[in-house]
């Protein structure tokens, strides 16, 4: 039957697909509640369906991931948890996808303003940090089982053993940190839903490898001799841990939520000892049934009319049969739990006799043990007079040492067949079905094994008396010397005897535990049947729950029936009074005739007529009825979508509340003088901006008073609309703080920041006053007009906004200069990019000139290699802004493509003329800047500039790119490939800047360093202490004198510079005529 089924599932692997990744968009969306277990649970099963976990990787990764927090976060509770319960397989193909968890470990180390951003990167270290563990040691489970670790191993080395237990244990401890991590990272004021859920996977897994580990340690301490020395630091390690657990558990079960899912563990306020004898195993976590989401199931009319009578009779026999099988079932399950105390009793009284016997044993060992201790002290006293005979006795030894070796290998071989017969038995038993067979096995075990014991004995006695009979033979030539050397190494070799009937009982004792697993498994797998007869049982009785449905249905069906009946004979009444009627007309002279049948007609008819009045009334009682149970059924309706229309007005308010927070923290930054505001920010791009917003503006007006007129409508759109206008608004107050340097006075940048700052504010009235709290007093039509007025204002001020921006426009100089509307504005874009590009070419060409002329003869090493790296650094950076250049343009035909529609790309660029505008002008702004570069460049090689001009100069590079990458990013499309391609070209460009920044200072100090005579800065540093040592109190104090003016006269000079700068960039701006004559 399995395999039907997979055949099944592996068919339909289309479908089951579809399910997959729609779990698990529905695990990982953005808001901020936990992945429910339903959707965690069809990917778990789909792993084990199909054996492989590739499929959830790629939809893991198709998925929006990096650019949502939320999601994110979630994203790797699901991985956690189906690495964990997944298929076997999943471990393997998850090592596979470690560069993806490091790709969202890397997204969440940048932070966010939800506080997932830390949770993420912890929580993705933590998961490759499990996955490199299952890399080392394969033989475990995603959920650290410990019989399934010993199947798999079978081995006793302690070496491994304790690198196992130390690295399990290094897990424990990040995984500590962990958790210690989401809980001081909880959000007060919230119910922190979704990382909570994350400690779910940490409690089971925690505590599985708290289980594993006490286990290892008590199996180590009782099968490794002198354990307790070497064991004591995983003894520390573990009792810390202990404690650290304690803590753990003990708030997680002060977590409401949290002990709804799952039931905590209780630890002991002290850790367990692991110094016993091998029997403790720590209590099981109990399972806890998930309570799942109530599934609302509508019946219609047309399923009630499709049910047929055979059909009914056909579920009525099948009910019977499952009735009878289950009372076959039940009777079964106490025959076998009555056989299965038996077998316990049985087990109980073999283990019993086996250490009995054991026990005997061990003793007749240690009399011997000790018998001949006392014979080697005895020859050891003797030892002195006869060590001078013992080189003419040393052939004999050897020969007699050859012998004894031989029968020792015998001993062993024997001891090893041995071993493995009690193996190849044990195997037998633990694949044995039957009882009786086990128990005749174990006794014919018994009966063999004391055969073996006495086999053992004798040969033991053989050899001790060949032993003596040997030291007889040769005592008068090998005297008292060679018999104590034989007593030696017969005592060694008793030794190593005895340490392996240890170790042979150390393994009795392991199957011992194991015959008593086994036992506890097979209750275990009993109570399991009693849980599911028991769900079988509440199975049927929803089953009769749904017959009793069915039959309501029915009921239902015949009142219809009865109703179509009752129209039929009304309609044949109407038609036998018809024909009455006619007949009465046409033959009113034989009416005496036909008396006796017209009383007959007449009786017929009052028989209908009783029988049809019986009808109506039983068909009005029924109607009663049928009108009772429909208006409960509508009032309970009614209540579930009122219910469902809360929840929706509250994750409406939710959303409200965060665009307002978004906008109020916008208001706070602008406010606060910490934050400069957007140093690239010009007053052309601000004004595109604006037009984008006042879009944005109307299409949250009409979307929101769409909704506030059909409540029950679709909330996607208004919920879409209401958090790109509050993104939207949080982007314009910082440029706008950064184009006040353009103002011309203090009046007129307090104006501007105010008109900003009551812009803002209105907007944040859409989200305030939109709230379900402020509409509800308000009547429907009045709702409304709430936003449309708000929306009015909000334009008004928006308005007055954009004129005191446009005031500013002529200070920009050439880079915002007004085009000329009447000039064709495609052809003006692109012969501005063309000479950008053609002056990045030319800027090139000429670097590559100066590289051709070759080094000055008369520089110094080091100055011709910085020279070199200046011109290897600026080439470098001309062919990157080279290639931004080259993906702006393309970014700008697919703005224009995408946006123009069936206009001209004329027509598109005078309908956004301020785009443009900013577009050329960041276009040329980027081309003089990397003339500049390359000027300055040339001036530093020839000892004209220094080298703080040459860093000015890329800095400048770097911002003009960052204006053009704005004036781009306005009008693109959302996740544009060419927007992408020129980030990514501007990135490079801002690399290449610091690069070159970086390398040159560092030559430059280089070689001031050799100019002063220093060859490396340990040695200058060394230089300056000893002639500091050699000044006295006054030298000294005179010199730090001299510094702090020279310090204070710098402060002093920079404050004033960057004086001149401000006032430079708040009055003074070069035209164009100027700078085209520079």
């Amino acid at each position: 039957m399995q395999g039907q089924v997979y055949s099944l599932r592996v068919g339909d692997r289309f479908k089951a697909e579809s399910g997959l990744l729609q779990a698990i968009r529905k695990a990982t969306t953005p808001d901020e509640s936990a992945p429910k277990q339903k959707h965690v649970r069809k990917i778990i099963v789909f792993t084990w369906d199909f054996k492989t976990s590739i499929p959830v990787w790629n939809g893991l990764q198709s998925q929006p991931l990096i650019s949502n927090e939320v999601s994110c976060f979630k994203a790797l509770i699901t991985i956690h948890k189906f690495i964990r319960n997944g298929a076997q397989m999943c471990i393997p193909e998850s090592l596979q996808k470690t560069s993806f968890l490091e790709a969202l470990g890397k997204s969440g180390s940048q932070g966010g303003w939800k506080g997932y951003g830390i949770l993420i990167h912890a929580y993705s270290n933590y998961i490759l940090a499990k996955l490199e563990y299952h890399r080392l040691h394969p033989e475990f489970n995603g959920c650290f089982d410990y019989e399934e670790y010993v199947s798999l191993r079978g081995t006793y080395d302690p070496n491994e053993g304790y690198e196992t237990i130390a690295d399990l244990m290094s897990l424990q401890d990040r995984l500590d940190e962990l958790q210690r991590l989401i809980f001081r990272n909880f959000t007060p004021g919230s119910n922190n839903e979704c990382k909570i859920s994350a400690l779910v996977p940490l409690v089971e897994e925690s505590y599985g490898i708290y289980k594993f580990a006490t286990r290892m340690l008590v199996a180590m301490h009782g099968r490794v001799e002198g354990a307790e020395e070497a064991l004591e630091p995983l003894r520390e390690r573990y009792s810390t841990q202990h404690h650290r657990l304690r803590k753990f558990y003990s708030e997680c079960s002060k977590l409401r939520y949290l002990t709804s899912l799952i039931t905590v563990p209780k630890l002991g306020q002290d850790p367990p000892s692991v110094l016993g004898d091998g029997n403790y195993i720590p209590p099981d976590l109990p399972e806890r049934e998930v309570p799942e989401s109530p599934v609302e199931r509508n019946q219609s009319n047309a399923e009630t009319e499709r049910l047929e009578n055979e059909r009914k009779e056909r579920e009525r026999q099948r009910v019977e049969e499952e009735k009878r099988q289950l009372e076959l079932q039940a009777r079964e399950l106490q025959r076998i739990e009555q056989e299965r105390m038996m077998v316990d009793q049985q087990a109980k009284e073999l283990q019993r006799s086996e250490m009995e016997q054991q026990a005997r044993e061990q003793m007749r060992i240690e009399n011997e043990r000790k018998l001949m201790e006392q014979q080697a002290l005895e020859q050891q006293r003797q030892f002195e007079e006869l060590q001078r005979q013992r080189m003419l006795q040393e052939q004999m030894q050897m020969n007699q040492q050859r012998q004894v070796a031989g029968k020792i290998q015998e001993h062993e071989q024997q001891i090893a067949l041995l071993n493995s017969q009690h193996e190849r038995d044990m195997l037998t038993i633990n694949h044995d079905s039957s009882k009786d067979e086990l128990i005749r096995s174990l006794q014919a075990q018994i009966e063999q094994w004391k055969q073996k014991y006495d086999a053992l004995a004798k040969l033991y006695a053989q050899l001790r008396q060949e032993h003596f009979d040997l030291l007889g033979r040769y005592k008068l030539i090998f005297a008292k010397a060679a018999s104590v050397d034989e007593t030696n190494e017969k005592l060694l070799q008793m030794q190593e005897f005895v340490k392996s009937k240890n170790l042979e009982l150390a393994e009795l004792m392991g199957e011992r535990d194991k015959a008593r697993f086994d036992a506890s498994q097979a209750q275990a797998e009993a109570s399991d049947q009693i849980k599911r007869l028991e769900k079988e049982i509440r199975d049927m009785k929803d089953l009769f729950a749904e017959k009793l449905k069915q039959k309501a249905n029915e009921m239902a069906d015949l009142n219809l029936k009865f109703n179509s009946e009752r129209h039929n004979l009304e309609s044949k009444l109407n038609e036998i009074s018809n024909s009455y009627g006619t007949t009465q007309r046409e033959f009113d002279g034989l009416q005496n005739k036909f008396d006796d049948i017209i009383q007959e007609k007449d009786d017929e008819i009052a028989i209908l007529q009783a029988s049809m009045d019986q009808s109506i009334i039983a068909l009005v009682n029924a109607q009663k009825q049928a009108k009772g149970s429909h208006s409960d059924l509508q009032n309970r309706l009614k209540e579930l979508a009122r219910e469902h229309a809360a929840k929706l007005l509250r994750i409406l308010d939710s959303v409200l509340l965060s665009c307002s927070h978004i906008v109020v923290d916008s208001i706070y930054e602008h406010s606060n003088p910490a934050f400069p505001g957007s140093t690239h920010a010009t007053p052309s791009f601000v004004l595109a901006q604006m037009e984008q917003i006042n879009e944005s503006a109307n299409s949250l007006a009409t979307s929101f008073s769409g909704y506030l007129i059909n409540p029950e409508g679709e909330q996607t759109q208004l919920i879409r609309s209401a958090t790109d206008f509050a993104s939207l608004i949080g982007s314009l107050l910082p440029n706008m703080k950064g184009i006040t340097r353009f103002s011309v006075g203090y009046e007129e940048l307090e104006n501007l920041n105010l008109q900003a700052r009551t812009t803002a504010e209105i907007a944040n009235e859409f989200f305030v006053k939109g709230q379900s709290g402020y509409m509800q007093p308000k009547s429907m039509t009045e709702r409304p007009v709430v936003i449309m007025n708000i929306n009015k204002e909000f334009q008004n001020s928006l308005n007055v906004l954009s004129h005191m921006v446009e005031e500013l426009i002529p200070r920009e100089g050439v880079e915002t200069r007004p085009l000329n509307v009447n000039e064709d504005l495609s052809e003006i874009v692109d012969r501005e990019m063309m000479n950008a590009a053609s002056a990045v070419e030319t800027a090139t060409n000429k670097i590559q000139e100066m590289m051709s002329r070759g080094p000055n003869p008369n520089l110094s090493d080091a100055q011709a290699h910085i020279n070199d790296s200046i011109l290897d650094n600026v080439l470098k950076m001309t062919n990157v802004i080279m290639r931004l250049i080259q993906a702006s343009t393309i970014s700008q035909q697919e703005i224009v493509a995408s946006g123009k529609g069936s206009n001209s790309r004329t027509a598109f660029y005078k309908q956004h003329n301020r785009w443009t505008e900013g577009l050329i002008s960041a276009a040329k702004a980027v081309a003089m800047a990397t003339n500049i570069l390359v000027e300055v460049a040339d001036d530093v090689i020839n000892e004209k500039k220094s080298i703080e001009d040459l860093v000015v100069a890329a800095r400048e590079v770097t911002a003009s790119t960052a204006q053009l990458v704005a004036a781009s990013r306005v009008k693109s499309q959302l996740h544009s490939k060419a927007l992408s391609d020129l980030e990514v070209a501007a990135k490079a460009v801002m690399d290449v800047s610091k690069e070159l920044v970086g390398v040159v200072t560092a030559l430059s100090e280089r070689a001031n360093m050799a100019k002063e005579g220093f060859s490396t800065q340990e040695e200058e540093t060394e230089r300056r202490a000893k002639v500091i040592q050699s000044w006295t109190s006054y030298e000294f104090k005179a010199n730090e004198m001299e510094q702090k003016v020279a310090i204070l006269k710098l402060e002093k000079e920079l404050i004033s510079a960057r004086r001149r700068l401000a006032d430079m960039r708040k009055f003074g701006y070069h035209d164009e005529d100027s700078d085209t004559n520079q």
